[in-house]
């Protein structure tokens, strides 16, 4: 019949009833045909005023859609840029390349959720563990490799390992292919337990773990994704950068100008991380609180929870869409090979490009003094 979860939970016995046919106001139902029934089941047809569907089927569509134009163009034009000058790569343009890669796989499946919250799984069951295994995977690579990026800058600043000879571009290759893998390992609880299913008379791509064990199930989830999709990524950000900040307010061959530069691009980078991702994972372990019954049940705060689960969920996938400004577009090298690309297709002139590239020349030149940071490439 397509109950919510937290009536499985419950004591109230369903075969008590003999359903002669489903109609879909259930509280009009019940009241002319049965006199009796459980508290439990006042609650759920209390319930029904906060049903959570309709700011879904409007909210959702409409969020998505502009992270998928957002997210799909940014990603794409960087992917082009790296391809078209892959010759001169250096090790954090492979792994922005990457980044991009997963952030594109990523948005790719949200037209598919924004159909869902309008009109349920109206696709393939297989479709459903597919798109769900996908969206994980190129989710935890994206932050992932985000960290790398944090590793390579903290490798190249603190410990001034130069990071552009071939033997060392090989790990990086081979480090991204790991994080590729790890990532797929992550996934395997989306391709066994994502089913088409139906919830009160709508298909739906969700989780369908064993009555017995639901509960422990979700709420074990809950807490390996805290653990692993968003504290480790974050402490490695936090100690790389921290150190970065630390090296670069000691050293006495940086300029200031250029130190308080690179401060502000390590702090933008943090906070857009931080700004994106800890409202979502504040709601979820909230939500997780209240499944394990630390907080009390009740049906305005899990249709507020439910709200908040999407709007900080959207939150952090429109993260992917601000990679390609915070790690290629604010690139002295990005830029001048953006503008070429562009005046080869004709958007501008040639006399446009050497109006912008003297100044960007000249900007090229004043992070020029310190060899650590420019193989960055950026």
């Amino acid at each position: 019949m397509g109950f919510p979860d937290w009536m499985e939970e419950m004591d109230f016995n369903f075969d008590d009833f003999q359903f002669e046919y489903y109609d879909s106001n259930l509280s009009s139902y019940f009241n002319n045909n049965y006199s009796n029934f459980s508290d439990d089941f006042i609650t759920y047809l209390d319930c029904e005023n906060y049903n959570t569907e309709p700011f879904k089927k409007v909210f959702l569509p409409l969020f998505y859609s502009t992270i998928f134009i957002v997210g799909l163009l940014g990603n794409a034009m960087t992917i082009i840029v790296f391809l078209k000058n892959r010759q001169s790569m250096a090790m954090t343009d492979t792994i922005i390349l990457h980044l991009s890669a997963a952030d594109i796989l990523l948005v790719i499946t949200l037209p598919f959720w924004a159909v869902e919250a309008v009109r349920g799984w109206i696709f393939e069951p297989f479709a459903c563990k597919l798109f769900g295994a996908m969206f994980s995977i190129n989710f935890n690579c994206g932050i992932y490799l985000l960290g790398g990026i944090s590793i390579q800058r903290y490798l190249s600043i603190v410990h001034a390992v130069q990071m552009y000879n071939k033997p060392r571009s090989l790990v990086v290759h081979i480090s991204c292919l790991a994080v590729w893998i790890f990532c797929h390992f992550l996934a395997i609880p989306d391709l066994i337990y994502l089913r088409k299913m139906k919830t009160n008379g709508t298909w739906k791509c969700q989780y369908d773990f064993d009555a017995n064990s639901a509960k422990k199930w979700i709420i074990g989830l809950r807490f390996v994704n805290h653990f692993i999709s968003f504290l480790i990524p974050l402490t490695i950000m936090l100690y790389c950068y921290f150190m970065i900040i630390k090296t670069l307010r000691q050293s006495h061959n940086i300029q200031r100008k250029k130190e308080v530069r690179a401060m502000k691009v390590i702090v933008m980078v943090v906070a857009a991380f931080l700004i994106c991702w800890i409202p979502y994972n504040v709601v979820i372990f909230i939500d997780t609180l209240q499944r394990m019954g630390v907080i009390d049940r009740n049906c305005a705060i899990e249709s507020s929870l439910d709200i908040a689960i999407d709007i900080t969920s959207s939150l952090g996938y429109f993260h992917c869409c601000l990679n390609p400004f915070l790690y290629a577009f604010a690139g002295v090298k990005f830029r001048r090979n953006l503008l070429q690309i562009f005046c080869d297709i004709g958007c501008i002139t040639q006399k446009t490009v050497k109006k912008y590239a003297k100044s960007i020349h000249r900007e090229s030149m004043s992070q020029c003094q310190s060899a650590d940071t420019t193989n960055s490439g950026l």
